[in-house]
């Protein structure tokens, strides 16, 4: 093969301009240029639906040419995404056809260890699995099967395993994910801080992100909201040990050092209470044990966060007097992915608590209180009480843990302790990456 010369490169490239120049004049003239023509219309559907490759459930619109699915693009009358998608959503067209996809039930025909499998009806896969289930729950119990599960189908999945008998289940995305920074907030305002969260970050004077990169994620509605802040003249103050697209439009960047995040939150509440910069009213109000708190962080000042962080005490000071400045209308973003270091529940609670000091729970430009529609339930027994419980658990290790925890449960199966789990069910998981 030749080599690819950079005067060959070149000549490509300004041949490529030249073709891309007739090509533009072409267009510029009315007489030769083809005559649009409509976009046919037989056969084509457009049906509402909603996005669900991640939690965001963005609206959607499916176009449907001839009985298959054609395009996926956002739906304009959805109020949170306002008509967009992000690359996951528009490609899910990609995904539904994706070649490896599969399309029917496949049974393990040999021994484990061996690619060879047999494609199955679906009656034959739903006997074989109830069977086993079966034969499961009357030889070691019902705690003996696990599931893990993520998105809006592993919800029917959840209540059948529960109805099965089970209480393990879990998403690895809990103790992973949201799971630390949900029992800190529920520690502090005794709820959790939701998925997608409850911030109104469009209406925010004051954005504070603490190990959190809205400008890179896929998350459709709160990346436009970020553009709508900074639009608006919101004042950006971002913490990251990387200059990320979310630093460039800061105000104030600190560079902390990785791993220390804690030291810079108890410092910036350090200076807060200090200068008497917190909302008192509220606190009065809302607050319990705020002599205890006060006491609690008194030496943790900006000259004992230096060392720790990385970031000059006249930088810190700056920072917490800014977001004091635009209270309560500051939201201290609480983070997604929030398993990091070991400490990330506390992490989490101070950023609760550096809220609070602010006033922003429950205010226009922090975290909104979410209203819920009046559904009513559908009726059905009560789950069966396990003799047993988690089995991630033992002793209440985990004691503020709301789901099971991801490598508790792969611990228990492979030693058999407290108890033996001798099967797993998944559900848009994938469990090579998340154990």
């Amino acid at each position: 093969m030749s080599a690819f010369s950079r005067r060959k490169f070149l000549k490509i490239s300004a041949a490529t301009v030249t073709v891309a120049s007739g090509a533009a004049a072409f267009a510029k003239s009315p007489a030769e240029a083809p005559k649009p023509t409509k976009a046919p219309t037989k056969g084509i559907q457009r049906i509402p639906t909603y996005c669900d490759i991640c939690f965001w459930k963005c609206g959607a619109i499916a176009t449907v040419k001839d009985g298959k699915l054609w395009k996926v693009e956002g739906n304009p009358e959805d109020p949170l995404s306002r008509g967009r998608l992000c690359p996951r959503g528009t490609g899910g067209v990609g995904a539904h056809f994706d070649p490896d996809r599969l399309r029917r039930p496949l049974i393990r025909r040999s021994d484990r260890g061996k690619e060879e499998w047999a494609e199955v009806s679906w009656d034959e896969a739903f006997a074989y699995i109830a069977k086993k289930m079966h034969t499961i729950k009357a030889t070691y119990g019902p705690e003996s099967v696990a599931l893990f599960a993520h998105g809006i189908g592993g919800t029917f999945l959840k209540h059948t395993l529960k109805a099965y008998g089970t209480p393990n289940i879990t998403a690895p995305s809990f103790a992973q994910c949201r799971g630390p920074r949900d029992t800190g907030f529920q520690l502090t305002f005794g709820e959790e801080v939701g998925s997608p969260e409850r911030t109104d970050i469009k209406n925010a004077q004051c954005l504070v992100l603490i190990g959190s990169h809205l400008g890179e994620n896929m998350h459709n509605s709160q990346v436009q909201e970020f553009a709508d802040a900074v639009g608006n003249g919101a004042t950006i103050i971002v913490a990251d040990p990387r200059f990320s697209v979310t630093a460039s439009k800061a105000k104030h960047y600190l560079p902390i050092k990785p791993g220390t995040d804690l030291a810079l939150l108890l410092a910036w509440m350090h200076v807060i209470v200090n200068e008497g910069l917190y909302d008192k009213d509220y606190v009065a109000k809302h607050g319990f044990g705020f002599e205890q708190f006060v006491a609690s962080i008194a030496t943790y000042t900006p000259e004992w966060a230096y060392p720790e962080t990385g970031i000059t005490p006249d930088v810190i000071r700056a920072a917490a007097r800014e977001m004091a400045r635009h209270k309560p209308a500051t939201l201290v973003h609480p983070g997604r992915h929030a398993a990091w270091y070991g400490d990330d529940a506390q992490r989490s609670r101070a950023i609760a608590l550096l809220n609070a000091l602010l006033g922003s729970w429950g205010r226009k430009g922090g975290f909104y209180t979410p209203a819920s529609m009046d559904v009513p339930g559908y009726p059905y027994p009560a789950y069966p009480k396990s003799e047993k419980g988690k089995v991630d658990n033992p002793g209440g290790r985990y004691p503020f843990a709301r789901e099971s925890i991801t490598t508790g449960i792969r611990e228990a199966t492979i030693t058999g302790k407290p108890y033996p789990v001798k099967a797993w069910f998944t559900y848009a998981t994938n469990l090579m990456q998340a154990l």
